[in-house]
């Protein structure tokens, strides 16, 4: 096994785990022993029950996420004689403060192992682990000084920009100079050579100032002048708000014509925020007026109308990644129709206490009420969480049907989707998940009389891979009318080695995402090695929306890993008219190097293309990170704007299937197809389906299908560049009025955060 082989083994096994192992997990039983007050307000109960939840598993040194409770912990040591127990706690107590956000405590106990008597005793491979942690915990406190403290629209975007140069550089300029020491001793060092580059270029070294033999090729960042950058102007509308890992819903959820935004940050102690979009270029922080003070995490959101009042409601998800100590309630937020919101997680019946990441909302049984799916997450060393289906009574309730319908399966499911895919009107759930198959759970009610059932079609259907998986959609990307999967792989234990040796041309050891198309019979075709997708990514986060309201659609993935050298920039895939996809990342200017999750496209100025909100920061309660905000601005394609009202269908129309059929300047027509959703597995896009239809010269016909009614609704010469309301079952399209407005220019050097 050569040198780096054991080098990168060796840092996996250290950084990511060596503060949980599960010998001591096991030591240490994180059981869930807070009481609900049943003589509170309901909502009261549960902003109380979650700050209990955060002193029971937050103020706990024994949860790996609690970062500094277990530094200073490990700090309050005595230090062994024995120099090898000396230096493995000094290692751990450095990592602990490196991830609870104090870099300067950690580079000061590396000092100390450095200064240490018996430091030359060391084993190379001892020195090596320790010089690369010293080289990142340097490239982390430049970030720290300058990404951060002196955060620009342009910080950490991969290329670096000359307007996110850095100002503070001796941090940064002495992780580039260890970097460069590592691999002089190690020329396999892949992942040394990629943040020596990134050091280089947040210096404003790059490419000159790299020897050639570690330089990345600058071609890998070639622009594209036919392709405009999307500008980060989350600085400028108040946007940039710095949260750890966390979810987003987008939606007008006051009703007044502008799309709004919910965000989370998974920490107890982090709170929900809720923008209300002014329609004028600004945005308000109204969570407090909103009555969301004290509710608090959530690594993942979702929303709809589950009541249908007209009004978006919001889910929250909550205990993922935390294994046991996630045993942590879900939070529906009902919204009143006021401006406000009210939690009624416990009266509704969807009330448990398992770790959840994802959810698929969709009218399963078709009786006109929106269900909820909850993917679960169950370990090989954790209890079982079986995964929920909570079938809407129609009542303001909810009543767990999983074991009744088969759904109640024991995974380790990271990504969950409602998706139709044989079209016969009832909504499929598809799952992606850690260390095992994908799945596909086939609703079998139309051959069951009606009767809500679920089969496991996995292997019928051709889906498996990749094994360690994390996000999933469904879209029909090649609009033939059959929506097809694509789920994403999202393997630590190689990331930061696949993602440098992309960048080296190197091959990578771990699995690409894969893309399977619908072959509209039930099966589907693995069109990965075609798909123009194979891009390492360690993906977290994934929307889909028509950047270029070309008819086609595209898609953005957030990416990276806990791990603070994994620095993975995120991924912007352009749709090239159904055959393949084209990685935009670079031309786009979207590619950040922070940890991506949540993510929307949404039309927040009503000009009529999409823009697209990222939730951003990392796991680490040290890693926060400002969200971004990117301004679409690239062309003048036509374009329609769909919002659906269910009556016998549920009144979002979620499930929904839209054809538009479009005629072009040159005689030529085709068929757009979309489905009504929020997108993919983690971010939730608007219940406002905006449709591109490039250069297009009219609408000759939109059709609806509703799943519930098994009616399609078909509409003759729809107007262009519109906003249009259709109700089920009526013949006649609301053109609803709307005003475009222009949001304020880019802040260029703002000093801003939130």
């Amino acid at each position: 096994m050569s040198n780096y082989k054991i080098f990168s083994l060796a840092i996996f096994l250290s950084l990511i785990f060596i503060s949980c192992s599960k010998k001591k997990e096991k030591k240490v039983p994180a059981q869930n022993t807070i009481e609900y007050s049943e003589s509170m307000d309901e909502h009261a109960a549960m902003v109380k029950y979650l700050a209990d939840a955060k002193a029971l598993y937050f103020d706990n040194p024994a949860n790996r996420y609690a970062s500094d409770l277990r530094a200073n912990s490990l700090n309050e040591k005595p230090l062994p004689k024995k120099s090898k127990e000396r230096f493995d706690l000094l290692f751990k107590t450095a990592y602990a403060y490196l991830e609870s956000g104090d870099t300067k405590k950690t580079i000061d106990i590396l000092d100390k192992i450095f200064s240490d008597p018996d430091y030359g005793s060391m084993s190379e491979k001892e020195k090596s682990k320790i010089v690369f942690m010293q080289a990142v915990s340097m490239l982390r406190y430049g970030e720290q000084l300058n990404c951060i403290s002196n955060h620009v629209a342009e910080s950490c975007i991969l290329p670096i920009a000359s307007a996110a140069f850095y100002t503070e550089k001796e941090a940064t300029q002495k992780s580039f100079d260890l970097f460069k020491e590592i691999i002089s001793k190690d020329k396999e060092n892949l992942d040394a050579m990629f943040l020596l580059n990134v050091a280089a270029m947040n210096l404003g070294m790059y490419p000159d100032g790299v020897p050639a033999e570690l330089r990345i090729d600058p071609a890998k960042f070639a622009e594209d002048p036919s392709i405009p950058k999307l500008n980060n102007i989350a600085i400028t509308l108040g946007l940039d708000m710095i949260t750890s890992s966390g979810g987003v819903c987008v939606d007008d959820f006051n009703n007044d014509g502008f799309l709004d935004i919910v965000a989370s940050s998974w920490f107890l102690t982090d709170q929900v925020r809720f923008f209300i979009n002014n329609g004028d270029g600004t945005f308000s922080d109204n969570t407090e007026i909103a009555n969301l003070t004290g509710i608090t995490g959530g690594l993942n959101m979702d929303h709809a109308d589950f009541n249908n009042d007209g009004f978006q409601d919001i889910l929250i998800l909550r205990g993922a990644w935390w294994n046991d100590y996630g045993k942590l309630p879900n939070s529906l937020l009902k919204n009143n129709g006021d401006g406000t919101f009210t939690d009624i997680t416990k009266s509704s019946g969807i009330w448990s206490l398992f770790p959840a990441h994802s959810s698929a909302i969709a009218d399963y049984n078709n009786d006109g009420w929106l269900d909820i799916f909850i993917g679960n997450e169950t370990r090989k060393d954790s209890e079982p969480y079986h995964s929920e289906l909570f079938i809407n009574n129609g009542d303001g309730t909810f009543q767990n049907k999983a074991t009744e319908t088969h759904t109640d399966i024991l995974a380790f499911v990271k990504g969950a989707i409602a998706t139709d895919i044989n079209n016969d009107g009832y909504m499929d759930i598809a799952i992606s998940g850690q260390g095992h198959e994908n799945m596909i759970l086939k609703n079998m009610s139309k051959e069951n009389d009606g009767k809500l059932i679920f089969e496991d079609v996995t292997k019928a259907t051709g889906i498996s891979g990749p094994i360690k998986s994390f996000p999933i959609l469904a879209m029909d990307f090649n609009n033939d009318g059959w929506e097809d999967i694509f789920i994403f792989t999202y393997d630590a234990g190689n990331c930061d080695y696949d993602n440098a040796a992309y960048f080296f041309d190197k091959p990578v050891r771990g699995e690409y995402s894969a893309v399977y198309k619908n072959n509209g019979d039930g099966t589907f075709e693995n069109i990965t090695s075609t798909s123009g997708m194979t891009v390492p990514m360690a993906a977290m986060g994934v929307n889909f929306g028509d950047l270029n309201n070309d008819g086609w659609l595209d898609v953005y993935v957030g990416t990276g890993t806990p791990n603070y050298s994994s620095l993975v920039p995120n991924k912007m895939f352009l749709n090239n008219q159904g055959v393949d996809f084209k990685d935009i990342t670079t031309q786009t200017g979207m590619g950040h190097l922070q940890k991506g999750h949540g993510i929307a496209f949404a039309d927040f100025d009503n000009d009529g293309d999409q823009d697209v909100f990222e939730d951003m920061g990392g796991g680490y309660m040290g890693d926060a990170f400002q969200s971004a905000f990117f301004e679409n601005t690239i062309n003048e394609n036509k374009w329609i704007t769909i919002d659906l009202v269910g009556n016998k269908s549920n009144r979002d129309g979620i499930g929904a299937r839209i054809l538009v059929k479009t005629v072009y300047p040159d005689g030529s027509s085709r068929d757009i197809y979309n489905t009504m959703s929020t997108g993919g597995s983690f971010g939730s896009g608007p219940l406002i389906k905006q449709i591109g239809l490039g250069n297009a010269s009219s609408i000759s016909e939109l059709q609806i299908y509703w799943p519930a009614s098994g009616i399609t609704q078909v509409f003759k010469d729809v107007t262009l560049n519109s906003k249009l309301q259709i109700e089920e079952g009526k013949d006649s399209i609301i053109y609803k009025s709307f005003i475009p407005f222009q949001f304020p220019k880019m802040t260029d050097h703002s000093m801003h955060n939130m």
